[in-house]
């Protein structure tokens, strides 16, 4: 395979944490002045569905790949793809050394943390999570967890101890960070009760969890509910009939931080990278079906740069809203869904180069 090489630059950050370890609501407000200094921790979600056929019933790579086979979607076909056709596209991230160059790729960008959607150990959406564990060249890039519907509680053990790593991505006061997929309400105050008592057992401090709501109308009802510590979402559902990225999408995104910092709550804005969710309306998937209208034409780098620029901006305005100082994006590798920042094939690095003059400016 092509390899593709980035000169890194590795910037330092001086972190000021404290050992205070508690337990608080979406409304608490900062009255811990401890923040991680002034720069904005960025993250980018991960969607590791780029494993090909798993040979035990796992179907989810072939049909990402079966997404993205028309030649027109080849573009956008995350830069470690090999063409079998003009119709035919193999995508397949499950070799260390494909990511070890997929963390440079993070590192030149600027990222500080990818957040895995977690699925089950030994499931096959597991296999680039442990690449990423199990990487000596993560260079400062950090991780964390989005947890949802597909947790298997049987793996708290796991969770805590991931926790403990020196690479899990804290955010102040050294709280352990931890999203939620809301997923139909199906996790329960009993449960992150647990994630926090077993937290405090192993001498942790109290995780920082962050509900990515899919409530529009009072997203803070159900997070109150939890007792979680902050909103987000995992994307703004925005575009119709291949609108423009611009403004709609950064409207979208900007007005979902206003609303949900009009409910009191704390906010981790989130930058939605695109909705052009074509591929898939073409050639549905089996777990989401996608009206034919709902979808927006891809924005440039620049304006995808600019809207993560905008969420940064806003963390800065908004200090006692945004305590954890840090901001998400969707996403790192949703190829086919519209999401994405990685390069792709043929080595287009052009949306990694405009997040890096934002970011390393």
């Amino acid at each position: 395979m092509k390899k593709y090489k980035i000169s890194i630059l590795i910037i330092g950050m001086i972190v000021l944490f404290t050992t205070l370890s508690y337990s608080a609501t979406p409304r608490e407000k900062t009255h811990e002045k401890k923040r991680q200094g002034t720069k904005v921790l960025v993250g980018a979600i991960r969607w590791d569905a780029w494993i090909g056929d798993t040979k035990n019933g796992i179907s989810v790579g072939l049909q990402v790949e079966r997404s993205l086979s028309p030649h027109k979607f080849h573009y956008r076909a995350p830069f470690f793809s090999k063409e079998i056709g003009p119709d035919s596209m193999q995508s397949r991230e499950i070799t260390q050394d494909v990511m070890d160059q997929d963390i440079a790729y993070a590192n030149y960008a600027g990222i500080n943390y990818w957040a895995f959607v977690y699925y089950k150990n030994g499931s096959g959406m597991d296999i680039q999570r442990n690449l990423y564990l199990n990487s000596k060249v993560k260079l400062g890039l950090r991780w964390c967890l989005i947890i949802g519907s597909t947790f298997d509680a049987n793996e708290l053990v796991w969770l805590i101890n991931q926790f403990k790593r020196s690479d899990y991505q804290k955010v102040f006061n050294q709280r352990p960070l931890l999203y939620l997929l809301e997923q139909g309400k199906n996790l329960k105050p009993d449960q992150l009760a647990l994630i926090r008592k077993l937290s405090a057992a192993a001498g942790l401090n109290d995780p920082y969890i962050v509900l990515m709501s899919s409530e529009y109308v009072k997203p803070n009802i159900y997070a109150d509910s939890l007792g979680v510590n902050a909103l987000s979402r995992y994307n703004s559902s925005a575009g119709k009939n291949g609108s423009p990225y611009f403004p709609d999408i950064p409207n979208a995104d900007k007005n979902g931080w206003e609303d949900m910092k009009k409910t009191g709550a704390q906010v981790v804005p989130w930058v939605t990278a695109g909705r052009n969710m074509k591929p898939r309306i073409e050639r549905s998937v089996s777990w989401q079906k996608i009206p034919a209208d709902r979808w927006a034409a891809d924005g440039t780098p620049e304006q995808i740069a600019d809207n993560l620029q905008n969420s940064i901006l806003w963390v800065k305005n908004n200090q006692q809203t945004c305590a954890a100082n840090t901001v998400i994006i969707y996403a790192w590798n949703e190829f086919d869904e519209g999401g994405w920042i990685c390069p792709t094939f043929g080595g287009n690095t052009d949306r990694i180069r405009a997040i890096r003059n934002v970011l390393k400016n």
